[in-house]
């Protein structure tokens, strides 16, 4: 537990981050006491007087630590940032969204660009993006060592095999003093210039980010991503005559006793992998089901539907039931069980029936 001191002397540093107000007027003269023939005598110097000069700081931080999870599609999704002012003096912000094409721990690697890509200050203070009242596309006035938080809102195409696009925010330090208008980018006073104890110049102290944020340059940047957790599943299906009761295997023909060998192939275009997916086909009237004909694996080739597939009985037990795939026939409709669907890692599920 902090004690009393401790305390009022940490509430003090975290609330004077900034230091004293640029432009502020320091004056002091100084007093020379001396003795002439026993008297005391005092002597005033003159007002030496000085204004603070503008130190330019600010932070710019994602916020949550994660990447926002999203969907194909998708429109107007968010991601949170909060911006400090610890410069010394009021401050307008100019906000700049954009994408980078980087790779960052956390993040991922970013392989698809956002559309429609926007920026609004959190005017409620609530922290959550309100459509239509979070409009102010600038930060107005904001105080020394006061803090708001910024939406970057952008739109998810649907890019096949794309999961994660990292976007950044900067902030540019502008001038304040004048409500409701953005203010000009600050520029800092030439190093190369000596100081005017009559002239609020402006240094920039900021510090050098992780990327793309040079140390001193009045901006600060941080990233965020969106990343795609759905999956982009669709199904082929094919009808086969495999042979019929007068042809039999040469060039068979769908007459009533033919056998017809359905062949449907599951692809996931991604970003992620889909999981628990069942593929469900009603046995068509006018044939009927050939059982424990069902037969799930890779896709074949030369006009195989699986190849080594994994042969399933028609029930929900057993030890077919322990490998990677499952399924079964319930008397009107046949089931193929796909614990895991990889991008472009299609599955194929065979099976058949007879013409009546």
């Amino acid at each position: 537990m902090l004690s009393a001191a401790a305390a009022i002397s940490a509430w003090s540093g975290a609330a004077q981050a900034a230091g004293t107000t640029a432009g502020t007027s320091i004056a002091n003269t100084a007093s020379v006491t001396y003795t002439v023939g026993g008297s005391t005598q005092t002597a005033q110097s003159n007002t030496a007087t000085f204004l603070v000069d503008r130190k330019v700081n600010l932070t710019v931080t994602e916020v949550g630590g994660t990447a926002t999870s999203t969907a194909i599609g998708a429109t107007d999704q968010v991601t949170t940032f909060q911006v400090t002012n610890l410069t010394n003096a009021v401050q307008d912000f100019i906000l700049t969204p954009d994408q980078q094409s980087v790779s960052l721990p956390m993040l991922g690697t970013d392989n698809f660009d956002v559309t429609n890509m926007r920026v609004f200050v959190d005017s409620n203070g609530n922290g959550t993006y309100d459509a239509g009242v979070d409009t102010a596309t600038f930060i107005d006035e904001l105080a020394a060592d006061a803090s708001v938080t910024v939406f970057i809102v952008a739109n998810i195409p649907n890019t096949a095999g794309a999961d994660v696009a990292i976007v950044s925010l900067v902030a540019q330090a502008a001038a304040g003093g004048q409500s409701g208008t953005q203010g000009a980018a600050l520029v800092a006073t030439s190093l190369l210039t000596a100081d005017s104890p009559t002239t609020v110049d402006i240094v920039f102290a900021d510090s050098a980010g992780s990327l793309n944020d040079p140390a001193r340059d009045g901006k600060g940047r941080a990233f965020d991503s969106y990343k795609i957790a759905t999956a982009a599943i669709s199904m082929t299906k094919t009808a086969t005559v495999v042979s019929d009761p007068l042809n039999l295997g040469v060039n068979p023909k769908a007459i009533p006793g033919a056998v017809i060998e359905y062949c449907l192939t599951v692809t996931n275009a991604g970003p992620g992998t889909g999981t628990g997916v069942i593929l469900a086909d009603a046995v068509p009237a006018g044939t009927t089901y050939i059982s424990n004909s069902l037969n799930v694996g890779a896709p074949g080739i030369a006009g195989a539907c699986t190849l080594a597939g994994s042969t399933e009985d028609d029930d929900t037990s057993g030890a077919d039931e322990s490998d990677p795939y499952g399924g079964s026939f319930d008397g009107t409709t046949v089931r193929a069980n796909i614990s895991s669907l990889g991008v472009n890692a299609p599955v194929a599920a065979a099976f058949r029936v007879t013409v009546n």
